[in-house]
């Protein structure tokens, strides 16, 4: 992933210490009174799209996600249960039971294609597009105001010119596993003063002096304006705003990461 086009994503490390057999365990600095506990659960999938075929296209499913424990019953369950609906369209309160079904659904949905497969229809669909793909990752850290940040990255490959790939973040309130969004930290009419921030640092970070450089620069599309992404890592230090491909400027420019201090955020913080 890079920053502007240019930066390694490099914030995606999460904090993981033991917390007993094969668990790991995140405790916050300013924290003892509860241990977050992450246990991570991993699927991997290989279907072949005809058992007849030596070389058969395939389908594989390649999962591996943090399970968040707070010690509180109905804050797990509120976790679990955003993360299974964010990822699976599910309403799951098992992140596990979850991506379980969502492996079954897309291995019903791809023997579809079998037919095709069968019959050679080349002129209908590539056969390289038959060889279907789903990586999906995330990690678990601690934050700011001990806020849990879950950050989930989906690699997917259905079809096309190319791979599809976006980041996720979700952040958590521990005690309640209710997602923090930004005005539950921001002041009331925070969205001006922010974009122009986000504005002024990604400027920064091209080495550019304004919007109009920035627009040269091939970040914003013509007819658009700079927006708040609502994919933000709320970090113990600032708050990392990802624009995923596609958002802001084209594929080829990648993900972009604007970075901002709480330090600049001061006079818009609660």
């Amino acid at each position: 992933m890079k920053k502007c086009g240019i930066f390694i994503f490099s914030f995606i490390i999460a904090i993981l210490f033991s917390c007993g057999g094969n668990n790991n365990k995140i405790q916050s600095e300013n924290s003892t009174e509860k241990d977050i506990c992450i246990s991570r659960f991993e699927l991997h999938k290989k279907y072949k799209l005809s058992e007849m075929a030596e070389n058969s296209p395939t389908l594989t499913l390649d999962i591996s996600l943090p399970l968040v424990k707070t010690g509180n019953t109905t804050a797990d369950e509120n976790i679990n249960r955003t993360i299974s609906y964010t990822l699976f369209e599910s309403n799951e309160a098992s992140v596990e039971k979850a991506c379980s079904e969502f492996a079954e659904t897309r291995q019903k949905e791809y023997m579809e294609f079998l037919p095709d497969y069968l019959n050679g229809k080349e002129g209908e669909m590539p056969m390289i597009w038959l060889n279907n793909s789903y990586n999906i990752s995330g990690e678990a850290e601690i934050g700011y105001n001990d806020y849990i940040n879950y950050i989930i990255l989906w690699d997917e490959f259905t079809g096309g010119a190319h791979p599809n790939s976006y980041y996720t973040v979700l952040n958590f309130n521990p005690a309640t596993g209710e997602e923090v969004v930004l005005q539950d930290i921001l002041k009331e009419n925070y969205e001006e003063p922010l974009t122009a921030l986000l504005v002024s640092t990604l400027a920064a970070d091209l080495n550019v002096d304004n919007y109009k450089d920035i627009k040269s620069n091939g970040y914003l599309y013509p007819n658009a304006d700079m927006y708040i992404s609502n994919n933000y890592i709320l970090e113990k230090e600032q708050i990392v705003f990802i624009y995923n491909k596609y958002d802001i400027a084209p594929y080829a420019m990648g993900d972009i990461i604007i970075n901002i201090s709480y330090e600049k955020l001061k006079d818009l913080l609660k």
